[in-house]
């Protein structure tokens, strides 16, 4: 099974790539400067879960 921040990582890409493809086409509008400025926190929220969820757990066995 991939790890959380490589799935989590590939559907920003995703994401990102359909609406760049939609601003292309017409569409819709997206300013990607703006949507950066007003969103940039996310990408360190997005960071700290996909190293929360992607840290290895101590398995003690006796």
């Amino acid at each position: 099974m991939k790890n959380f921040s490589s799935i989590i990582w590939g559907l920003v890409f995703i994401a990102l790539g359909v609406v760049l493809l939609l601003d292309r086409l017409g569409y819709m509008q997206f300013d990607l400067g703006q949507f950066l400025h007003t969103w940039w926190p996310l990408v360190l929220i997005i960071i700290g879960l996909g190293m929360l969820f992607d840290c290895p757990r101590d398995k003690k066995t006796k």
